[in-house]
């Protein structure tokens, strides 16, 4: 992975200006990453979002990048950090070695919460105590979670902020969701968060292919966000568990000698061959028996890969079931040959990319 680093997907850096860069997958070339800017200091960067301040321990002011405006932060003001995706032809936010002053990884700063202990941080103690349920259901180790988030720059409000956990692996996932299936059943301290009740509370709705009601149904059966009734806080504490491959489930696929040439927008119906790529970053689907409902131009050869960088679409189909997805077509050629692959990015028409389950 990349030079003398050892990074995955979620592991944090800090560049000598204070951005706070977050990688983004396991695909990078030697020596550089690419990243989704996170958070900016307030003396270089400012926002009106009145979601976006961060207050470190040491009283240093961050502020949080919503929506796109990171990358356009970064990529207009801050050409050191655009990286050349050489298949693409395109410069994306990266992070080259010798620019990092310093790395967060995920693992580490779980290790970092915990010897701390939680010493008047109720937060904390929360989490301590939302890992330790979770690994005496699931029959899960203490290395099997990570932490992200505002827990791991210690952004987070003892009394407001959410836990943003890390689990690592298939393996650990799958016990994970099964021993989430059991405490949502129970409903004594857990309960999903997009169980019967969820609304969608900002307006106006933003996805055109799928509706509120079709947006909760996915969100849900991934069993990975909820709440859970503390005893240490003392509250309804929200909670994320982020599915990162472990170290032996990575390869780092980055070909420079590849070429991607966007084709155009596509909608397609298929059914799911492969969902094991599904929970990480990108979320990778396999597809069979697939049928253009839009092709970008005629004759197009149909996709074998469904490629999704959106977050709100991974976990969101299983082997087997039939969906719907919108996207763009890429023709990529190198090496190991050639294959279609719609993709699901940021960029033009994001909120009306999409992949929903017609038939299960």
């Amino acid at each position: 992975m990349g030079g003398g680093l050892e990074l995955r997907d979620r592991d944090d850096l800090i560049t000598p200006e204070g951005l706070i860069m977050r990688v983004l997958g396991y695909d990078h070339p030697p020596g550089a990453w690419f990243c989704e800017p996170l958070y900016a200091p307030c003396s270089i960067f400012k926002s009106s979002n009145p979601r976006a301040p961060r207050l470190a321990r040491d009283g240093g002011l961050w502020l949080k990048f919503y929506g796109d405006e990171g990358w356009r932060f970064v990529m207009e003001r801050f050409p050191a950090y655009r990286l050349l995706h050489e298949p693409l032809g395109v410069y994306l936010v990266g992070v080259g070695e010798e620019r990092i002053k310093l790395v967060r990884r995920t693992d580490e700063g779980l290790r970092s919460l915990l010897e701390e202990g939680g010493e008047g941080d109720v937060l904390i103690r929360a989490a301590v105590e939302l890992i330790d349920e979770l690994k005496s259901e699931a029959g899960l180790k203490t290395r099997d979670f990570g932490l992200f988030g505002s827990l791991l720059h210690r952004f987070h409000h003892p009394l407001l902020s959410d836990i943003d956990l890390i689990i690592y692996g298939t393996r650990a996932l799958r016990r994970a969701r099964e021993a989430l299936h059991a405490f949502y059943r129970a409903g004594e301290r857990f309960k999903n968060e997009f169980g019967r009740g969820w609304t969608y509370q900002k307006s106006p709705w933003p996805w055109r292919g799928l509706t509120p009601e079709e947006f909760s149904w996915h969100q849900a059966r991934k069993l990975i966000y909820g709440f859970f009734l503390s005893n240490e806080a003392r509250r309804w504490v929200k909670f994320e568990l982020e599915p990162v491959r472990a170290w032996g489930e990575i390869e780092n696929s980055y070909d420079p000698a590849e070429r991607i040439e966007k084709l155009g927008w596509a909608v397609v119906r298929a059914e799911v061959s492969d969902a094991s790529g599904a929970p990480f970053m990108p979320a990778i689907y396999g597809l069979e028996d697939v049928r253009f409902l839009r092709a970008p131009r005629p004759s197009t050869p149909e996709p074998e890969l469904l490629i999704c960088y959106v977050d709100e679409f991974r976990l969101q189909a299983e082997e087997g079931e039939v969906i719907l997805a919108a996207g763009w077509l890429e023709l990529v050629e190198g090496p190991r040959g050639e294959r279609y692959q719609l993709v699901l990015t940021y960029g033009p028409r994001y909120h009306e990319q999409f992949v929903k389950v017609v038939r299960h």
